[in-house]
């Protein structure tokens, strides 16, 4: 009868060996490792599983299975921030990757001087805090003293006084300017950074095969972008379904008249912070990611099938 030895198996021995022979390498990264175990990963684990319990930030939490979800989709409220922010992430995300294209591709291909002049005006309103340009934004379009209220009375020969800031449909658009106004230069300076790297051959060879410049954008800009237009993308939508700054500050914090500007972010501090019911909150958080994550995927599948 043979009696086998327990101890390490060779995979086990052979995983340790290697680990003993970089420890330098492990040893530089244990740093990086240690702060992203405790301050992302496990903030990440321990919120998805705080989603299922009700707890007030004392005491234990009490499990709760899916009320919270339940509760969430029964809320007029919260449904409302979800359109809120569909509309606020859609409209900003089509005129910011279009007007970035549009600018980098004229600056690239017309702009013979001074292109790094450009890139540095458009990407200067990235230097502008959030709520700095929100709080320029209220005052541009103030009801009494505002510019565009100053002007449009000059023009009209008569005193105009459209209140912006308190009107259910203006407050939305007025976030969407604010964020393409923010966000246009991030995206120009990518996509201007895209079209240097597309050889000038291909559009010599179309002008001699008679192709006009929207067949050339149409069949050789656009389809050679599209890598770079889906990271574009990835970026906008992420940062436009988490908006916060901007409609908290353009609204003071109220989500503006009929909660017109109420994003998600802004009813999930809160509930966090001002209800202290951070299981309900936890559970919005990971609503909120699904939505990046739903509209994430289609726009990489969208774009993967016209590649």
């Amino acid at each position: 009868m043979t009696i086998q030895k327990h101890g390490s198996s060779p995979v086990q021995k052979n995983t340790w060996r290697k680990i003993k022979n970089n420890k330098a390498f492990y040893i530089c990264i244990a740093p990086f490792m240690i702060l992203f175990l405790l301050f992302s990963a496990f903030p990440i684990v321990s919120s998805f599983f705080l989603g299922f319990t009700k707890w007030n930030g004392a005491g234990l939490p009490a499990f709760a299975g899916v009320d919270n979800y339940v509760q969430l989709f029964q809320d007029p409220l919260f449904l409302q921030s979800i359109y809120n922010t569909i509309y606020m992430w859609f409209f900003s995300t089509l005129f910011t990757l279009g007007l970035a294209f549009i600018l980098a591709y004229l600056v690239n291909y017309y702009i013979k001087k001074a292109k790094g002049f450009y890139r540095v005006v458009f990407l200067f309103p990235l230097l502008v805090a959030p709520a700095l340009t929100a709080i320029i934004i209220s005052v541009v379009f103030s009801t009494n003293s505002g510019a565009v209220n100053s002007v449009i009375s000059l023009l009209m020969e008569g005193r105009f006084t459209q209140e912006w800031l308190r009107s259910e449909f203006w407050i939305k658009p007025l976030i969407v300017l604010i964020i393409v106004w923010r966000w246009t230069g991030y995206h120009f300076i990518l996509y201007i950074a895209g079209l240097q790297t597309i050889p000038d051959e291909l559009y010599e060879a179309a002008r001699i095969d008679g192709a006009n410049p929207l067949q050339m954008i149409k069949n050789i800009t656009l389809p050679l972008m599209l890598p770079i237009i889906l990271v574009s993308s990835i970026t906008a939508t992420v940062g436009a379904i988490q908006l916060f700054d901007e409609p908290y500050v353009l609204t003071d914090g109220t989500g503006g008249v009929g909660n017109a500007g109420l994003s998600m972010g802004m009813y999930l501090y809160e509930t966090a912070f001002e209800y202290f019911d951070f299981g309900l909150a936890a559970a919005q958080s990971y609503v909120l990611f699904a939505m990046i994550l739903a509209v994430t995927l289609v726009n990489a599948r969208l774009l993967r099938r016209r590649t």
